[in-house]
């Protein structure tokens, strides 16, 4: 009986590099100017019902700690919007903070998810100039 037939070995596959996509920085500033509108409406409306509690003399826990996440929330996707607009050294850390924060409510889910492949993958930094 013949000995079965052998395999070829095992061949690395070819190298890649990630490189960033250049499409992804425009999709990341609309993306974050979305959550940054859809938090500030969050965190005013938390702060008129804030007051509104305290004139009462309601000063409930739950409440304003609600309305001081809402406004971190707002805070990091404006500071992040602002720092991806600039091209800044820390703007991919800080979009990426906004969209790990995002993601704790459940609406911010459908907005934090992309801002967080759009952050980590964009080309945020000004490109290298190429000499001739």
């Amino acid at each position: 009986m013949p000995p079965p037939p052998s395999f070829a070995p095992y061949g690395q596959p070819a190298p890649f590099e990630l490189k960033p996509s250049p499409g992804l920085r425009p999709f990341l500033i609309v993306v974050l100017a979305i959550d940054a509108v859809l938090t500030a409406l969050l965190a005013l409306f938390g702060t008129i019902g804030e007051v509104e509690n305290l004139s009462q003399g309601d000063d409930d826990a739950g409440g304003i700690v609600l309305w001081v996440v809402f406004v971190v929330l707002f805070a990091l996707a404006a500071a992040g919007l602002v720092g991806v607009i600039l091209r800044t050294a820390w703007a991919r850390w800080l979009a990426i903070a906004a969209g790990v924060a995002a993601c704790l409510t459940c609406l911010g889910s459908v907005l934090g998810i992309p801002i967080v492949v759009a952050a980590a993958r964009a080309p945020i930094r000004k490109p290298a100039p190429t000499s001739p």
